[in-house]
């Protein structure tokens, strides 16, 4: 009977069938963290005991070097938001309503700059914005006191994070370093077998689903990286080689699509020729070490490659297979790159391609990669956080509550540290609803256990059922919001000091104040910032649209592994949202995908024209504005352009693939391979150029 309640209560996390060894390292790990945290405290004579204790399951990471991160980054957070606050509340103590408004402002500001940056980093902003408005709002009734609030805070929070890293360190812990790498084996081997099928099957492969986790994958890279620095591996790897291979599996989907495109455009009218080629290249993914070809002998067998129209082919087709033979070879180029750049993530030093492959771009490996951006719905954040904070504070003031400065405190946090989800609004209920469900056991650990009890050791016996099923279900991804209101409600009730004092008055004020906090929270969410996952898909995919229209109208090319990085990285976050809203996954990432390709193909176009000191033609020049035109035309929400478009901007391309097939310069045919490339994209059911279209 417990068992079969507990599995319906907590959704199958602690009896699944399964028993994780590491999910309960993890709780154990995390308890042993928090007592030793809230016993340092009793003894120091700490003002919030209770602070530290929640620092431990705030800070507690899976892996070792995320706790070490999280708590430089926690710890950065505290002193800038505490120094806020002490700067702010003696100079507007007088003022309560212009007070709360530069607080909430403040908090705002950093806010808005943690949205903009989606890697671990952004805690530390984070931090910074609701911990001015904890310490501020803890401090009105006693201005006075503002600085010793503050410190206390600090010293809280330096000793619980001091201590989730020391117990997160010395026991058992996990590497970063580990995960960072199978992941990145995962990739690596992903992308040799679909290349190695597209040219030995010479025909598209069906594993859509796993390239747009690779999408996504590629992102989590970045995110991982971010930890090494922190990890506790003896041997990391260089994060300026996992750079650079996010520079190249960036490239690695738009290239397979294109030479998969050309390959099914052909169809059978591939020369044997051709198929010995791409037999060989395939060969080579297949099994690089036992190849009779190394990449540099077949990328030299592709340049060499004679490209000659035969009896079942026509001139267009002599222009596919020009661009599938240069795609070809783009994509064994990056698949060495991306095999000598796992050797060295791996400790391998002897790679010498691989120092001419980094170093024209090292300037870029050594900065962060370029992911997207929403200013528009960060924006709508800030204003869901204003509505929140200061419609409790004006209640607050108002009124003189007592507990309103604990229900602007908590609206603060609540409507902050969601804030990136599409839609934080269900995210919130469910921890407004997993925080009530605390209240009882609060209760009954209040006035009826802790009056039994006396001394730590019995004090921390007590608390460990409750608190290390809590530890086991934050473990768990799909439970870690229930764990997190769990414990967080639990131990903001218990309100642990060195004396115990019980009052059931008190004990209802703050947790209803508590509560009200966090339904403002929910409502100034749900009325400013709630999007679903289809608006959000469709928001993404717009943001591609327009900075394609961007890079077709710009003077200066754009870095080609930037743009790769942020198209995949919007890839990656767009296909499980039409998942999410049930769209057609498969067709509107596809069009992500195509935006991506497209985006890769302006580059090279307009780098030919610099590459070969050629003036703009006025013929290209009408070329990259119609293509601009149309971009926007599909930013707007539509699939297709108006026939009369449509038809003007097919002809523009061919009339410039018509120029291009006059010159047999190498310069000449990397703008032929890019108008191919644009024409396959944009128009791929078209038939094909007349003749005197490409002669």
């Amino acid at each position: 009977m417990n068992r079969t309640l507990l599995s319906r209560i907590f959704g199958g996390a602690i009896f699944a069938g399964s028993f994780d060894p590491r999910w309960a390292l993890f709780s154990a790990n995390s308890f042993i963290a928090a007592m030793l945290a809230i016993y340092l405290a009793f003894r120091l004579g700490l003002q919030r005991p209770y602070w530290a204790m929640l620092t431990v399951y705030l800070t507690a990471q899976p892996f070792a070097g995320a706790v070490r991160s999280r708590a430089v980054y926690r710890l950065l957070g505290t002193l800038l938001g505490s120094s806020a606050a002490v700067a702010f509340v003696p100079l507007l103590v007088n003022q309560p309503f212009l007070m709360t408004a530069a607080i909430t402002s403040w908090a705002a500001f950093c806010l808005y700059v943690s949205l903009q940056d989606r890697t671990p980093s952004s805690y530390a902003f984070l931090l910074a914005g609701y911990t001015a408005t904890t310490v501020a709002f803890s401090s009105v009734a006693a201005p006075h006191l503002v600085f010793d609030v503050a410190l206390a805070r600090v010293e809280e929070i330096v000793l619980g994070i001091c201590c989730a890293t020391a117990v997160h360190t010395l026991l058992f812990p996990s590497d970063v370093t580990g995960a960072l790498i199978r992941s990145i084996d995962a990739a690596v081997h992903a992308t040799c077998a679909w290349t190695t099928e597209a040219f030995l099957n010479h025909s598209p492969t069906k594993a859509n689903a796993a390239r747009w986790r690779l999408a996504s994958d590629v992102t989590q890279f970045e995110v991982l990286s971010t930890h090494l620095r922190y990890d506790t591996g003896a041997a990391k790897p260089p994060i300026r080689a996992i750079r650079a291979l996010q520079d190249k599996l960036a490239l690695v989907l738009p290239t397979l699509t294109a030479i998969e495109d050309r390959l099914d455009a052909l169809g059978e009218r591939r020369t044997p020729e051709l198929d010995q080629l791409l037999s060989k290249l395939g060969e080579w993914v297949r099994t690089p070490p036992l190849s009779q070809h190394s990449a540099d002998d077949l990328m030299r067998l592709c340049a060499e490659f004679k490209v000659a129209p035969s009896a079942t082919q026509s001139e267009w087709d002599t222009l596919l297979v020009s661009s599938l033979i240069a795609k070809s070879s783009a994509m064994i180029e990056t698949l060495a790159a991306i095999l000598e750049l796992n050797a060295v993530i791996h400790g391998s030093t002897v790679v010498p391609q691989l120092v001419l492959v980094t170093a024209s771009a090292s300037k870029v490996h050594r900065a962060k990669r370029t992911l997207h951006r929403d200013q528009r719905l960060a924006a709508l954040s800030v204003a869901a956080f204003f509505a929140a904070v200061l419609g409790c504070a004006a209640v607050w003031i108002a009124t003189a509550w007592p507990e309103g400065g604990i229900a602007a405190q908590i609206a603060a946090i609540a409507a902050a540290l969601y804030s990136s989800l599409d839609d934080p609004a269900p995210t919130l209920m469910s921890y407004t609803v997993w925080t009530m469900a605390s209240l009882p056991i609060a209760a009954i650990y209040l006035f009826v256990i802790f009056p039994a009890i006396d001394g730590f050791p019995m004090l921390a016996a007590s608390l460990a059922p409750p608190f290390l099923i809590i530890g086991y279900l934050q473990a768990n991804p799909r439970h870690i919001v229930k764990a997190l209101a769990l414990g967080l409600g639990l131990i903001g009730a218990l309100d642990l000091q060195n004396r115990f004092l019980a009052d059931f008055v008190s004990f209802a004020n703050v947790d209803a104040a508590s509560l009200i906090g966090l339904m403002v929270a929910f409502l100034a969410v749900r009325v400013f910032r709630s999007v679903t996952a289809k608006h959000a898909a469709k928001r993404l995919i717009r943001h591609g649209w327009v900075d394609l229209a961007n890079l077709a109208r710009a003077r200066r090319p754009m870095n080609r592994e930037r743009w790769a990085a942020v198209m995949l990285d919007r890839l990656g976050l767009v296909a499980p949202r039409l998942a999410l809203s049930g769209s057609d996954v498969e067709t509107e990432a596809g069009r992500s995908l195509a935006a991506l390709q497209m985006g890769l193909d302006l580059l090279d176009l307009k780098s030919s024209v610099t590459n070969a000191n050629d003036q703009r033609s006025e013929r290209l020049e009408c070329l990259l504005t119609k293509l601009a035109q149309a971009f926007r035309w599909f930013a707007a929400g539509n699939n297709e352009l108006r026939p009369v478009e449509r038809q003007a901007l097919r002809a523009t391309i061919d009339s410039e693939l018509r120029e291009c097939c006059k010159s047999g310069a190498a310069i000449q045919l990397t703008r032929l391979v890019s108008l191919v490339g644009l024409r396959r994209a944009l128009f791929p059911d078209a038939p094909a150029p007349s003749s005197d279209g490409v002669v």
